[in-house]
């Protein structure tokens, strides 16, 4: 029953699609039958205007349950589903889409590599220090800092949103997935900003996740109240320090 649900979610906007070009229709054809009745003389054109018109208050009721089922879906059993069930498979890599290198002509002679030439070391008078014979050697350790890396923006293997894409239109309950697993990762948070939130960033699942995800679930959002409209998107990486490690940011439309 799980895979009927996610069948559902996945391709809820062309059951919407088609059930409002066929609730169109069927009322274009109610619209007639009435019609056809208030001009009937004969029986048969009764008829014909009584059946014309059964048939479309049948479909009507139909394709508008089916259209709130969908909608029931979205709203009460997808927050309820398991996040890997919503996960897009990972794609298999198709070994024989790898280009090949062409093959190297025969008898085609291969120029050397060039050699680096090293220059003779000079050593000026008086800049060696005499060596005391009698004392012993003590080896010096230079601590070498340890640079910290310099945050990044723009999305990256290890810091990307997958879904939903960039430039998407989204609407209720939005699943996000990507990665999140950059050098030495502390946590990750995932805000926006938008009409709703007047130019400021905020908070999408209301706290900092500190666990790495790869290709996979990061978390829900119930945006079915937000105002219509642009809207960004911010994935960031802390490391373990407390320092940002880099942010991915995507553009979608709300459209409520």
């Amino acid at each position: 029953m799980d895979r009927f649900y996610v069948f559902i979610i996945h391709n809820d906007v062309w059951i919407y699609i088609l059930c409002a070009f066929g609730l169109f229709w069927y009322g274009s054809e109610l619209f007639r039958a009435q019609r056809i009745l208030r001009q009937a003389i004969f029986g048969l054109e009764r008829e014909t205007g009584s059946r014309m018109r059964n048939n479309a208050v049948v479909f009507l009721l139909i394709l508008g349950m089916l259209a709130g089922f969908v909608f029931f879906v979205n709203a009460s059993i997808a927050p309820t589903l398991p996040p890997e069930l919503l996960t897009p498979p990972t794609p298999t890599p198709d070994i024989f889409a790898t280009p090949l290198s062409s093959p190297t002509p025969l008898n085609t002679a291969v120029p050397p590599t060039p050699t680096g030439v090293i220059a003779p070391t000079v050593t000026l008078a008086g800049t060696i220090p005499p060596v005391d014979e009698d004392a012993t050697a003590v080896p010096t350790e230079t601590a070498v800092p340890e640079a910290t890396p310099t945050p990044f923006v723009g999305c990256r293997v290890n810091l990307n949103i997958i879904e939903p894409g960039d430039g998407s239109v989204v609407s209720g309950v939005i699943s996000f997935t990507g990665t999140a697993n950059t050098p030495n990762f502390g946590y990750y948070t995932l805000e926006a900003n938008g009409p709703q939130t007047n130019g400021q960033w905020a908070s999408l699942l209301g706290r900092a996740i500190d666990q790495p995800v790869n290709n996979s679930f990061l978390g829900n959002a119930d945006l079915g109240d937000w105002a219509s409209g642009p809207y960004l998107v911010r994935l960031t990486a802390v490391d373990q320090e407390g320092n940002t490690t880099g942010s991915c940011v995507i553009q979608v439309t709300m459209s409520n």
